[in-house]
């Protein structure tokens, strides 16, 4: 009799501990989910600037770095960068306002403006025009576009003016498609594409003109074989709502002090919307 009342009350205790340590789980829970949704989300201070991973994000925090540093002395607030993880999620990024600035191609500006009309960019400036350019080895046997039928190639980011776009147009007007290509692949960068030819794991590649002579001043045994007339230039691109006096203020930071930034490689001029109808045709004739 005693053994059972002793069980009874033992299991009693039992049921009572955990019924009080359930209690104060379910209060630690309620209070941990109360102080969490009063935490406030954190926000980068001043403005992001952010570039696609064109090259190596050594290289690009290097080039970048007295940019913006000049921006953040003359709007008087930080300005930091931001290198993507790729084309589409610099496009993605500022059209969800993720980001204040965005430094773009021709076609990833195109791209923004037309597929995310409600996030239209703003142009605030733009590099000089440049040429895009296809390299082979130092030792290759080509010459021509032409001798390109039946060879691999390397591009660099599919989403990338000269890295795709412009150079599968020159490969086009040759009589060149991607089916009369031994194989092609798209590398991501215009520095790999770029490797991939010096380590002659592709016969060619797409770049651009400077990034190519920057390679060969280096001592990298590539060529060039062909380049494009003058393209559309990279932009400097402001998220739609900006304030329209921090708008003008990048302006003239850019377009005003240009010999402050001139040894970065990164000088602006003003800019129309009119540069990029020969980036629409391309596209359009690229990928319809």
């Amino acid at each position: 009799m005693m053994l059972g009342q002793t069980i009874h009350k033992s299991s009693f205790m039992m049921r009572a501990s955990l019924i009080i340590a359930l209690a104060l789980i379910l209060v630690g829970c309620k209070d941990e989910t109360h102080q969490t949704a009063k935490k406030p989300k954190s926000q980068p201070p001043g403005l992001v600037l952010a570039v696609p991973p064109y090259e190596m994000p050594s290289n690009i925090q290097q080039r970048f770095h007295p940019l913006v540093t000049h921006l953040t002395e003359q709007l008087n607030q930080p300005v930091q960068l931001y290198i993507t993880t790729s084309y589409e999620d610099q496009v993605k990024r500022l059209a969800n306002g993720e980001v204040d600035l965005a430094y773009m191609g021709p076609s990833s500006y195109v791209k923004t403006r037309d597929n995310f009309p409600e996030s239209h960019p703003i142009l605030i400036a733009a590099e000089a025009p440049y040429r895009a350019a296809l390299i082979v080895h130092k030792h290759s046997d080509i010459n021509h576009i032409k001798q390109l039928n039946g060879r691999s190639f390397a591009f660099g980011s599919y989403h990338s003016y000269s890295g795709h776009y412009v150079v599968r147009q020159l490969l086009r007007l040759n009589h060149i498609y991607l089916r009369d290509l031994q194989f092609y692949s798209f590398l991501g960068r215009h520095e790999r594409a770029i490797m991939s030819v010096v380590h002659q794991d592709f016969d060619a590649a797409a770049t651009t003109e400077g990034l190519a002579q920057r390679f060969i001043e280096l001592g990298y045994p590539i060529r060039v074989v062909a380049t494009s007339e003058l393209l559309a230039p990279t932009v400097i691109v402001a998220r739609k709502n900006l304030k329209p006096e921090l708008i003008q203020s990048l302006r003239e930071s850019l377009l005003f002090f240009q010999s402050d930034i001139k040894h970065t490689g990164l000088s602006f001029f003003e800019v129309d919307n009119q540069d990029f109808t020969e980036v629409e045709k391309i596209l359009y004739a690229i990928e319809h």
